[in-house]
C-alpha cells in the first residue's frame, strides 16, 4: 500500500520541480525571443552613469539619497565607433528612428548592455529608472568586466565584442 501511494508521489513531485518550472522558464522567453536581430536594423545608442548622491540637511541630522544620471558620451561614442565598424547595424542619432534601443549603463571597473525596445526605453529609464523592468524588456543583456585597468575603450571593445559573437551565434541557429 505505501508503494502504490509512493510512485504517484513522486511523479507529481518530479512535475512540480522539474517540468513546471522549465515551461514557466519557456514561457518567460517567448515575449523576447520574438525579436531577432537583423543585418541593416537601426539601433540608438545611450551611454550612462548611475551615481548615488548622499546629502546632509542643514540642521546635520539627516542623509538623503538621490539617483543621479550621467550621460557618458564618450561611452557612447566608442561603442557607436566599435559598432559602426562591425556594419551589421545601422546606428542612428533619434530613438524614434530606430528598431531598438542599445541602453549601455557603465559602472567603476564594468559595463552592461541591453538591447531594448523604444517603449521600454521611455517608460523604464526616461521616465522612472527601474532596472528589473529594462531588463524583463531586453531583447538581450551583455555584460563585461570587471577589469583590472577598465578604461572606457576596453571596456566598449568587450562589450560589442560580446553583442556580436551573441548576435552572430543567434543568427546561425535561427538558419
Amino acid at each position: 500500500m505505501k508503494r502504490k501511494l509512493c510512485a504517484p508521489l513522486l511523479s507529481a513531485l518530479t512535475l512540480t520541480l522539474f517540468v513546471l518550472p522549465a515551461s514557466h522558464h519557456a514561457n518567460a522567453q517567448t515575449a523576447n525571443s520574438r525579436f531577432s536581430f537583423r543585418a541593416g536594423q537601426s539601433m540608438y545608442i545611450v551611454a550612462f552613469r548611475r551615481l548615488l548622491i548622499t546629502t546632509m540637511d542643514s540642521t546635520g541630522g539627516n542623509l538623503t539619497h538621490t539617483d543621479h544620471f550621467d550621460n557618458d558620451l564618450d561611452a557612447e561614442r566608442k561603442v557607436r565607433q566599435k559598432i559602426e565598424e562591425w556594419r551589421f547595424f545601422r546606428v542612428v542619432d533619434k530613438p524614434s528612428e530606430a528598431d531598438f534601443v542599445f541602453l549601455v549603463n557603465l559602472e567603476d571597473n564594468s559595463i552592461e548592455g541591453l538591447a531594448i525596445p523604444f517603449d521600454a526605453y521611455t517608460k523604464h529609464y526616461k521616465e522612472k529608472y527601474d532596472t528589473d523592468a529594462l531588463r524583463d524588456a531586453a531583447y538581450g543583456r551583455y555584460m563585461a568586466g570587471p577589469l583590472n585597468l577598465p578604461t572606457i575603450s576596453r571596456l566598449s571593445d568587450r562589450l560589442v565584442k560580446q553583442f556580436r559573437e551573441s548576435v552572430s551565434k543567434d543568427g546561425a541557429n535561427s538558419r
